[in-house]
C-alpha cells in the first residue's frame, strides 16, 4: 500500500471516529470518495480530508473568499494573529491539566494557522470544520486531520463525549450563540473543556464589524453569564488585546473619515490585517508584556474576549 493512499485511510478513519451522519445521527463507514451512514444510507462527499456535510457550496454571497489567502499568508506574521495563539496556547497550558490527552475539535477553523500551531505545540487534534470550503482546502495542506464542511450556521455532527471543542472567533457570527453554546456541552464528555475567543466591548462595533459578518461584540459579564447557563464553569474568563483598545478608538473614526473620501472599509479591513514590519515587532513586543501581565491578572479591558471553561461536573481546577 502506498503511503499517499495509507494517509487517505487514516484520515477516513479519524472521520468516522469524531463525526455521525447529521441527518440520522447514525454512525459512518469510510467508502472509496465518501463517508456512508451505516443506519440511513446518507452519502457524504470526502475529497482530499475534507468531509461535505454542506450544501457543497463556496463562500456565501458578498463573502470576499480571497481574503482566506490573504489570512493564510498573514497569521503566521501579523502581531494579532501570533499574539493571540500564544496566548492561548498558554492558557490552555495553565488551565487545562491534562491537555496532552484532551484533542481539540477547531469549530471555525478558517484556512487553519492556528490550528497548526497548536498541533506543532503538543495539542492533539481530533478535527476541525468550517463553512467554507477555500478556507478547508488551506487548512488541509497545513495539517492532516479530519475537516468537515458544515452549512451555514450549522454545528459538526460531532459524536457525543467530545473531550475538547475550540470556536475562536466564531460566536459571534452566529444568531443564536447561546444555542451554540448549550450543543457544545451536549457533545462534550463531562468535564471536556471549551475554550473560546470573541470580539469585545460593544461600543467597538461598526462598519468592519458588519463587514466580517458579525452580529455583535461581547461585554465579559455577558460571555460569562452565557456559558453558565449553557452549562459551564469557568476557569479563565479575560479581556486580551488591552493596547488596542486606544488605537482602534482613534483609527475607526480616522476610517470613516478616509471612506468618505473613496476608501472602502474593505480597504481598511486589509489595512488592518497589514505586516508593517516595525509596527508589528513594537506591537508583537507590547502584547509579550500583556501575556506576562495575564498570569497574575485578568485584564479589566482589551478588544477581545479569551474563555477556559468546563462542561459541568468537572473537578474543580
Amino acid at each position: 500500500m502506498s503511503a499517499v493512499l495509507r494517509k487517505a485511510e487514516d484520515v477516513a478513519s479519524a472521520h468516522v471516529r469524531v463525526h455521525r451522519c447529521p441527518s440520522c445521527a447514525g454512525g459512518l463507514d469510510a467508502r472509496p470518495g465518501a463517508l456512508v451512514c451505516i443506519a440511513c444510507g446518507a452519502a457524504y462527499s470526502l475529497q482530499d480530508g475534507i468531509a461535505r456535510f454542506g450544501d457543497g457550496g463556496t463562500a456565501a454571497p458578498g463573502f470576499d473568499a480571497s481574503y482566506f489567502e490573504l489570512l493564510s499568508k498573514v497569521e503566521d506574521e501579523q502581531f494579532w494573529f501570533v499574539s493571540r495563539r500564544e496566548l492561548i496556547l498558554e492558557s490552555l497550558r495553565r488551565h487545562v491539566p491534562d491537555l496532552t490527552e484532551r484533542p481539540l475539535y477547531d469549530i471555525g477553523c478558517g484556512p487553519g494557522g492556528l490550528l497548526s500551531f497548536l498541533a506543532r505545540n503538543g495539542v492533539p487534534i481530533a478535527g476541525a470544520c468550517d463553512s467554507f470550503h477555500e478556507a478547508l482546502a488551506f487548512a488541509r495542506k497545513r495539517i492532516d486531520a479530519p475537516f468537515a464542511q458544515v452549512p451555514g450556521d450549522a454545528p459538526p455532527p460531532l459524536i457525543p463525549g467530545q473531550r475538547m471543542l475550540g470556536m475562536f472567533d466564531v460566536l459571534e457570527h452566529l444568531d443564536d450563540d447561546e444555542a451554540t453554546l448549550r450543543w457544545a456541552a451536549a457533545v462534550l464528555e463531562p468535564g471536556g473543556i471549551l475554550v473560546v475567543t470573541v470580539p469585545a466591548h460593544p461600543f467597538l462595533f461598526d462598519e468592519a464589524d458588519v463587514l466580517a459578518f458579525h452580529r455583535r461584540r461581547y461585554r465579559r459579564r455577558d460571555l460569562g453569564d452565557r456559558m453558565k447557563r449553557a452549562g459551564f464553569e469557568l476557569r479563565l474568563l479575560t479581556h486580551f488585546m488591552s493596547p488596542l483598545v486606544p488605537m482602534l478608538m482613534a483609527a475607526r473614526p480616522i476610517g470613516r473619515v478616509l471612506r468618505g473620501k473613496g476608501k472602502t472599509a474593505a480597504d481598511q479591513r486589509k489595512a488592518e490585517m497589514g505586516v508593517t514590519p516595525v509596527l508589528n515587532s513594537f506591537m508583537r513586543g507590547v502584547l509579550a508584556l500583556e501575556r506576562r501581565a495575564l498570569r497574575a491578572a485578568r485584564m479589566p479591558f482589551g478588544t477581545s474576549l479569551l474563555a477556559v471553561a468546563a462542561r459541568s461536573g468537572a473537578a474543580p481546577a
